[in-house]
């Protein structure tokens, strides 16, 4: 595994020894290069000079940068980036390099900011060390925050997971629940004994101290778990049609009165979609955007030539295709699986408010896998 190529990271250095190594990592590693004024080699266009003072300079790239290499002392960088720590979630990977590039340490955001693999990234073209301490990575066992981040998705309660990783460190019985056999890298192989990993509702539950729930239901028995945490994969799209000028209270309303009714999370939201006469439809849009998720519109001949369960000849009539919310449904994920393989199904189909209709797709493996195991205990 190595860093993705949509992730965007950046290199500091201070020091004439560190930008030789500092060129060393930018040379393996897609990244911008930070170089004290003092050491900028006017010529040579992989450098951006700032004035050398890395208090000056930090505060910027935590907000633009996904992963931060440091090729400096690591006080320097612990009392930097002090103040501008917030949580796992929005901080990014902070990996420290020495000057003689001998280490190279994961020190923020091992997982969710991608620090552990970053400091293994850098590590492997200058011959360093890469230093990790999560406690799950040293114990070469899943974590996970680092599940979620793997496919995408979103864990909640995040404030929970501190006690679930706590029980996989100490080797205590954990339970994985992945009932919808999402494939998962991590789960592939063999795990650790205290790791019981079911891709069906155990019945009766396991005694474990903790437990991983996988899902994009609402309505699973959770209440029969010890401290847990639910990863919402995104393995759902919702196709959206509407009159002209629909408030967005109107359509997030009838997402959030659907999802309810149908037990679905609006975590495993993946894509909107639409027909591209509502490219600019504003209650559409700004639905997308309070889901925080993008919004794909397709043409009336993409939408036509997907078959609906509930076909409408007004909509044909008006638009020219028979049908808005379900194909569009149907459409983002056919053209943006979550994962490789795999069926889509219409789960809710069109259903209606007074302006807007709405139809919600799902991805659904075609058969088990490796990477989806039972019964472990």
């Amino acid at each position: 595994m190595t860093i993705p190529a949509s992730e965007r990271i950046a290199i500091v250095t201070i020091t004439r020894p560190g930008l030789g190594v500092a060129l060393k990592i930018q040379g393996r590693v897609a990244a911008d290069l930070y170089v004290s004024e003092r050491y900028v080699d006017p010529a040579d266009t992989r450098m951006i000079s700032f004035d050398g003072i890395v208090k000056n300079l930090l505060p910027g790239l935590f907000e633009r940068y996904d992963g931060i290499v440091l090729v400096m002392a690591l006080g320097i960088v612990v009392r930097t980036i002090a103040p501008l720590i917030q949580d796992k979630k929005h901080d990014p990977g902070i990996v420290v390099v020495d000057v003689s590039g001998r280490f190279a340490i994961s020190v923020l955001s091992g997982h969710l900011g991608g620090a552990n693999q970053l400091a293994r990234d850098v590590a492997e073209p200058i011959g360093a060390t890469p230093v990790i301490t999560t406690g799950t990575d040293a114990t070469g066992t899943i974590a996970p925050d680092l599940m979620s981040k793997e496919i995408g998705a979103d864990l909640e309660p995040f404030d929970l997971l501190k006690r679930v990783s706590s029980a996989i460190v100490d080797g205590d019985k954990v339970l994985i629940l992945n009932p919808e056999r999402i494939p998962f890298p991590s789960l592939q192989g063999p795990m650790k004994p205290h790791i019981l990993v079911h891709d069906r509702w155990p019945d009766p539950v396991p005694q474990t101290r903790a437990a991983v729930v996988i899902s994009n239901r609402t309505d699973r028995p959770t209440q029969t778990l010890p401290v847990h945490v639910t990863i919402y994969p995104r393995t759902l799209a919702v196709g959206i049609g509407c009159n002209r000028g629909t408030a967005f209270e109107e359509i997030r309303d009838l997402v959030l009165d659907e999802f309810r009714k149908n037990h679905l999370a609006t975590s495993s939201i993946r894509k909107f979609g639409t027909i591209d006469l509502k490219s600019d439809e504003a209650g559409i849009i700004e639905t997308a955007r309070h889901f925080d998720r993008a919004l794909a519109t397709f043409t009336r001949e993409e939408l036509s030539a997907v078959p609906v369960p509930t076909p409408s000849q007004a909509v044909l009539d008006h638009v020219g295709t028979p049908g808005v919310a379900e194909p569009a449904a149907v459409l983002v994920l056919k053209k943006d699986p979550p994962f490789a393989g795999g069926q889509v199904r219409i789960v809710i189909t069109k259903t209606k408010s007074l302006n807007a209709t709405l139809s919600v797709s799902e991805w659904i493996p075609d058969s088990p896998d490796s990477s989806s195991r039972t019964d472990n205990t």
